[in-house]
């Protein structure tokens, strides 16, 4: 293909690293930080479990995260410390995003640094780089598409696109919601005229082979598993995104943002009518198409987080040009002021500094209500995180010692089934060191890695009520019940049950129920 015309000045700024950089490794220390009382979230079970089960090519979901948890089990850390670590990079690589892409729409230094600071602060952030989830890795991969993105508007060397493309693979093996944001980069290179003339070179098109090569472990497992993103989708939909509206949508964003809450709508207006950043236009049209496609598909506010970072950015220009242009020191350190105040308010919903107990009472003086509710509308004392982030030992433990009450001969025999992927995710993490034998279930991956060869005639299953066990085995017995006030409701008290004389085959059973997603 011909090569296309020289492209215009660059318009963007010189990277002033110093600021940004501090303010980054402060991140990474606020992160690894101790959390007095707290241990493994129900979903870092489940990753954790996923990294025993890796292979390339055949997870059910896109296969980082399960590589990352693989990879944490060789870092000279406990597995605790070790997956957090990772979490804590990718999130204090946030603030640093944010100025790279301040700078590359022509921010100088007070917007770099403003950009930064506000990163720094935002809850969601703080709450992402504190869990080993793909929300994380998430926001710095569509971050890294979005800064080179504004790159590419700013007329920077066209190899960006190679960035954009490896960041869109790498979003594809995190997590598909990647489609969003490939569409509204679509909608925004149609918007730009320089972009436009991009797509007569090769560029563009090695940008969009370096993506779907990148994409194609993910496919590939969904093929090999029936698709089960599908039914994901369809039980988040059922369950949770029945929950949300439009307005909570729109007005979670400044809750997620904190102290920095009106700069997302700063930053999305200035990209759309605000003629010092009339060059990165298209950045807002990509902005707006992915906010109105999470309207229209119900998103949790969360999902709309990854475009937080270059709208954060936008604001910060913005205002570092009024900054830059008037001197105004004053008003500058009471902006980084606001900021680094309530960002320290608010800082316990963020990351779990607190023990519960603290917590609860934190949340309830501030009236942090936000905070507290669960993903289907109700509501606990804990932010739901931190709620999922106690119990699951002392749970195990429970069932250990109901395991080591049956004879020798049962023990040899007897499965362990958990009723959903954080006790399964547990029992598959702390269960070898208390001699429990590698749990089942039917939830979610648990189900594709099957139920074994033994037939459960000896199996002690966790949660559910004898109603439901009654149906496939004939001698159903509670033995002991698990209890963890600060858990999430239902995880507080959990039934520890003993069947025998099945009516059907373990095998036969998982048939019946088939996968539980979600």
């Amino acid at each position: 293909m011909p090569e296309a015309p020289a492209p215009p000045a660059a318009r963007s700024s010189s990277f002033h690293p110093a600021a940004p950089l501090a303010i980054a490794a402060l991140s990474l220390v606020l992160h690894v930080l101790p959390r007095p009382g707290y241990g493994f979230h129900r979903d870092e079970l489940l990753y954790l479990a996923m990294g025993d089960h890796f292979t390339p090519f055949g997870m059910a979901f896109p296969p980082l995260i399960s590589a990352l948890a693989r990879l944490s089990g060789a870092l000279p850390f406990d597995r605790l410390a070790a997956i957090h670590l990772l979490s804590a990079l990718a999130g204090a690589a946030l603030p640093l995003l944010a100025a790279l892409t301040a700078a590359a729409m022509g921010g100088a230094v007070r917007a770099q640094r403003l950009a930064a600071v506000a990163a720094l602060v935002a809850p969601l952030f703080l709450r992402a780089g504190t869990l080993f989830q793909p929300v994380v890795f998430e926001l710095a991969g569509w971050s890294v598409a979005t800064l080179a993105f504004s790159a590419l508007l700013a007329g920077r060397d066209r190899r960006w696109w190679l960035v954009l493309g490896a960041a869109l693979g790498l979003g594809a093996l995190t997590k598909f919601s990647v489609a969003f944001l490939g569409a509204g980069l679509l909608a925004g290179t149609l918007a730009s005229p320089l972009l436009r003339a991009d797509l007569r070179t090769r560029w563009p098109w090695l940008a969009l082979g370096i993506a779907a090569l990148l994409a194609l472990p993910s496919l590939a497992g969904q093929a090999a598993h029936g698709w089960p993103f599908f039914a994901q989708a369809r039980a988040l939909r059922e369950r949770q995104l029945s929950h949300v509206d439009p307005v909570g949508f729109l007005l979670g964003q400044f809750f997620l943002l904190g102290a920095g809450g009106p700069l997302w709508v700063i930053g999305l207006a200035g990209l759309v009518a605000a003629r010092a950043l009339r060059p990165w236009r298209p950045l807002g049209v990509t902005a707006l198409a992915v906010l109105l496609l999470l309207v229209a598909g119900r998103g949790k506010d969360y999902y709309y987080g990854p475009m937080l970072v270059p709208l954060l950015a936008a604001a910060a220009v913005l205002l570092g040009a009024w900054l830059e242009r008037g001197r105004h020191r004053l008003a500058e350190g009471a902006m980084l002021a606001w900021l680094l105040v309530v960002g320290a308010l608010l800082l316990p919903v963020g990351i779990p500094l607190l023990r519960p107990p603290a917590m609860a009472r934190y949340a309830e003086r501030l009236g942090l209500a936000p905070a507290t509710r669960t993903n289907t509308g109700g509501a606990l004392p804990l932010p739901q995180d931190y709620a999922d982030m106690l119990g699951w030992r002392g749970q195990v433990e429970a069932v250990a010692a109901v395991y080591r009450t049956l004879p020798a001969d049962e023990q040899r025999r007897a499965v362990v089934l958990a009723t959903n992927y954080g006790r399964a995710g547990a029992r598959a993490h702390f269960g070898p060191e208390l001699g429990l034998p590698y749990p089942v279930s039917w939830a979610g991956d648990f189900f594709l890695w099957g139920p074994g060869d033994r037939p459960g005639d000896v199996t002690i299953v966790v949660g559910g009520s004898a109603d439901d066990w009654r149906a496939f085995w004939g001698d159903v017995t509670e033995v002991a019940r698990a209890r963890n006030p600060w858990g999430v409701e239902e995880e507080r008290d959990v039934a520890i049950w003993v069947c025998r004389a099945p009516k059907v085959t373990l095998q036969e059973f998982f048939r019946r129920l088939g996968p539980q997603w979600g």
